[in-house]
């Protein structure tokens, strides 16, 4: 059985970590807060949006590439969003903080640039290409945003088409 095609707007979700600054709970008060930096991990959702086929479409949307991009989907690193701050879990303190632990509402990511996703070098297959460059399949891996490593990576889901696959 084969794997289907990526398109344009197929989601990209999965998870990866971020630098994070903020205030922490000092372990010997006074004062009450210190100053925390460390690694959080964080919800990717996103979308294949950029740089796609202009040459091979499926049903009229353009086919994702090795060379393509996701992006975050709205409103996910605004407030309240699952890409923000607060929203992550998993903190790592940097060997320079005293605080054990981050005080949440008071986190920020500091890394840039925040959200774009590239397929990684695993991705794509050799026997499937446009224009030399490897077509995205279903499952792919992509290595979101500037990340400082991928705890648990993300993947491309095929989710605008149903009908054209590649084996092999």
């Amino acid at each position: 059985m084969g794997h289907l095609l990526v398109v344009k707007g197929d989601p990209v979700r999965g998870t990866d970590r971020h630098h994070v600054e903020g205030e922490g709970t000092n372990p010997a008060p006074p004062p009450a807060t210190v100053f925390y930096a460390g690694l959080g991990d964080y919800a990717y959702k996103g979308s294949l949006t950029e740089e796609l086929s202009t040459f091979v479409t499926v049903a009229g949307t353009p086919v994702a590439l090795v060379s393509s991009r996701s992006g975050l989907d709205p409103g996910e690193d605004k407030p309240g969003g699952g890409h923000v701050g607060p929203s992550g879990g998993n903190f790592t303190a940097a060997a320079t903080t005293v605080a054990p632990a981050p005080l949440p509402g008071t986190l920020r990511i500091t890394d840039t640039p925040l959200g774009t996703g590239v397929p990684n070098s695993a991705a794509g297959n050799a026997l499937l290409t446009v224009a030399g460059v490897r077509v995205l399949l279903d499952g792919d891996p992509v290595d979101t945003c500037s990340g400082v490593g991928e705890p648990a990576g993300s993947k491309v889901t095929a989710a605008g088409q149903d009908f054209v696959t590649c084996s092999g």
